[in-house]
């Protein structure tokens, strides 16, 4: 029976006998052919928005402990679904262009606060600006943040 000896790769650090051998050591044939033909790399989606939307929910109850809890949600009308999920979220209300997050208390003449969480250089989409629209000509107040604390300032605005 012949024996085959292992080497380890120099790109991953995995032991394997399917090695191609260069000047630098030993290279793994996933590795080699990666370097080939390189895959083409998935767009790295950043989360920017919901990781402020993240923050915001993690210290506006610690601001503001009266808050109800239950008037002050977000709403999901975003994010990646499969279509399946997409199709029973239409079908169960879900809307594209409400705001992100929405506060069920009337103030100052307005009967609720909307808040759309952007990043410093995000945009409305069409849907979120006939939203916004509809909301103010019911009195809601809309506004777009661009950050946890703006968020945390304009709900603090709205209350006083």
């Amino acid at each position: 029976m012949k024996s085959y000896s292992t080497e380890k790769c120099i790109t991953c650090g995995r032991e394997t006998v399917s090695v191609v051998k260069t000047d630098d050591g030993y290279i793994c044939y996933n590795c080699y052919a990666e370097k080939r033909n390189p895959s083409k790399k998935k767009r790295v989606v950043k989360h920017v928005e919901a990781d402020m939307q993240t923050e915001f929910f993690d210290k506006v109850f610690k601001i503001f402990p009266t808050l109800p809890r239950k008037l002050l949600f977000a709403v999901p009308n975003g994010g990646s679904r499969n279509k399946i999920e997409a199709a029973n979220m239409k079908r169960q209300g879900v809307t594209s262009g409400v705001a992100d997050v929405i506060l069920l208390i009337p103030k100052k003449g307005y009967c609720s606060l909307c808040l759309e969480f952007k990043t410093s250089i995000g945009r409305q989409s069409d849907e979120q600006k006939e939203f916004q629209r509809q909301a103010e000509a019911c009195r809601s107040k809309y506004v777009i943040v661009r950050s946890a604390m703006e968020a945390i300032e304009m709900i603090k605005e709205y209350l006083e």
